[in-house]
């Protein structure tokens, strides 16, 4: 501010009341303007950021509107922009006057209120377990009592021989001798295929390990269910294997008030009679169960003892048992299965893969064959002892 710019009337009553003089009044006012200037200048800048501001609102209400997103409580986007303008403006004026030196504005909220986010809405993927679970398989079966034994022949020859007539003690010096009286007779047992198959895509084993070696073990346990049958109960007729039960000899040790423990502890003893030693037991789930609930007169548990072998197997008087639906719940067999019986295997179970049926080749699937041959024979039959429980 220049010493033109200020009232004559103001400088001359300065001078007049100041014991220095009119100059120093004028640097006194000077500093007074510059300080009135530099405020000024502080507020045409914060004038100039409220109207920033309110020109930000105004594009983003313009896009609310481009958006169509609705105001809340059905307050139109230009009602909330005209009241943002009003206030505006009077908060501008008292800011140019100096009675305020900041404004606050406060507006009815013009977002809508946010929906809650549930998982219904959203389609999450969930995770997948690799795995392919089946049926569960059979721990043990036939085929574990028996010795097996490899073979290259189409079929096995063996002689069951039998003798009458017993040792005795010579009467006398010159005496004849007891004599025993031997024969044999020749038994051939057929190697019989026992099988299955399933077709599948190229592209579904290839893109999946895990359903490969689903389908191997599946298979695998369906040869030897069906082997199982067989072993233990095939009729010989035709391509069917001739079972142990078929030529077993009957359990004829009952004795009148038998429960279903004393049954089988007699037919081990059965065994042994014939020479044998029992090696197992083959019996039906719900039979086992029978046994090891039986209770006595107390109520007490008659098998509080171990009831399985050091193989953690299911073990009845000692004897390892083989538990299978093969039998009736009724039926049981007790045997030197060592001796008994032999198992060959020409083919032991094996899996194939090709594309050689019918029209797979060009189709891109293959056949996945599981395929085993085998024969059995029973040398001693005498050995073998099958039965039912009493009721």
């Amino acid at each position: 501010m220049s010493e033109r710019s200020i009232p004559a009337g103001l400088v001359h009553a300065a001078s007049m009341s100041h014991p220095d003089g009119p100059a120093t009044v004028l640097a006194a006012v000077e500093t007074v303007g510059a300080q009135v200037r530099e405020h000024r200048s502080s507020l045409d800048g914060r004038i100039n950021e409220v109207q920033a501001s309110v020109q930000n609102m105004q594009q983003v209400l313009a896009k609310l509107e481009i958006n169509g997103m609705p105001s809340s409580r059905g307050i139109a986007s230009e009602s909330v922009s005209a009241k943002v303008l009003a206030e505006a403006d009077s908060s501008m004026d008292a800011l140019r006057s100096g009675v305020k030196k900041s404004v606050r504005m406060s507006l009815e909220s013009f977002f809508p209120q946010a929906a809650t986010i549930t998982s219904s809405g959203m389609a999450i993927q969930g995770e997948r377990d690799a795995e392919v679970y089946g049926p569960m398989r059979r721990q043990l079966s036939v085929r574990d009592l028996l010795v097996a034994r490899r073979t290259a022949a189409p079929s096995i020859e063996y002689l069951r021989g039998t003798r009458t007539g017993s040792a005795a003690v010579q009467a006398a010096e010159g005496d004849v001798k007891a004599e025993l009286a031997m024969s044999f007779a020749l038994h051939t047992s057929q190697v019989r295929t026992i099988s299955c198959w399933v077709p599948a895509s190229r592209q579904v084993l290839d893109d999946s390990t895990m359903l490969g070696d689903y389908i191997d073990g599946e298979l695998r346990d369906a040869l030897r269910l069906t082997e199982d049958a067989q072993l233990l109960k095939g009729n010989g007729i035709g391509s069917n294997i001739l079972g142990v039960w078929s030529v077993a000899t009957a359990y004829n040790r009952g004795q009148t008030g038998d429960t279903p423990n004393d049954t089988l502890r007699r037919a081990i003893t059965q065994v042994q009679l014939a020479r044998g030693v029992a090696s197992g037991i083959v019996i039906n789930p719900e039979a086992l169960e029978r046994l090891e609930l039986e209770k006595d007169t107390q109520g007490r548990y008659l098998f509080s003892y171990t009831v399985t072998d050091e193989n953690s197997r299911a073990s009845v008087w000692r004897v390892p048992a083989v538990v299978t639906d093969a039998l009736a719940a009724d039926e049981f067999m007790v045997a030197d299965f060592i001796r008994a019986a032999r198992l060959y295997d020409r083919w032991q179970a094996t899996v194939e893969v090709a594309t050689e049926h019918a029209d797979f080749f060009t189709r891109n699937l293959v056949a996945i064959l599981a395929e085993e041959r085998v024969a059995l024979t029973i040398p001693r039959p005498d050995l073998l002892i099958t039965g039912a429980f009493p009721e």
